[in-house]
């Protein structure tokens, strides 16, 4: 009888694993009855989500701040002038803001802006409005000494002669 005594039990381990199959038991219930739907809008903070698990949908755009990073620039425009070859004909074939305005003289298009320019990074290219090729040559970009809204374009064949041409200019401001 002593023998049979000896491998009965000791009853912490009886109530340790009674304490487990509850536990067990209660994980699996939870796991099969819980899901997305059974969970309160708004009660589980972002530390407690899985890394990458949202996509678009879950998240409301409209409650998300300025990204740090776009601060740097909170003003672009940009701006198709077509500039045929007659003085004084070029005009503006669309632009980014319908204040932006393009004027001939002196040499160069004044393409005029809605804010003070003169701090922004501006690049022209030679480029038309259309689909067809533009003829080679560069477009040099200046801020324009008598308008702080304005940067003057002038356009060069691929000799660096001045030439009237169609150009694009994009300017991004702090």
């Amino acid at each position: 009888m002593s023998r049979f005594k000896n491998r009965r039990p000791s009853p912490a381990l009886v109530i340790s694993m009674i304490a487990l199959i509850v536990a067990l038991a209660g994980t699996a219930y939870a796991a099969q009855t819980i899901n997305g739907g059974s969970i309160k809008k708004q009660t589980i903070g972002a530390g407690k989500l899985k890394h990458k698990t949202l996509t678009g949908y879950q998240i409301n755009t409209n409650k998300l701040g300025t990204v740090p990073g776009a601060k740097r620039a909170t003003h672009t425009y940009w701006a198709v002038v077509n500039n045929p070859g007659n003085p004084g004909n070029a005009t503006l074939a669309r632009a980014s803001d319908s204040t932006i305005t393009a004027t001939e003289g002196g040499g160069a298009v004044t393409v005029t802006f809605p804010q003070n320019v003169s701090g922004c990074a501006e690049v022209a290219g030679r480029n038309n409005a259309g689909t067809s090729v533009p003829n080679p040559g560069y477009a040099q970009t200046n801020t324009s000494a008598a308008n702080a809204n304005g940067i003057e374009v002038h356009t060069r064949d691929k000799e660096g002669k001045n030439e009237d041409a169609d150009f694009h200019l994009i300017v991004v401001c702090p």
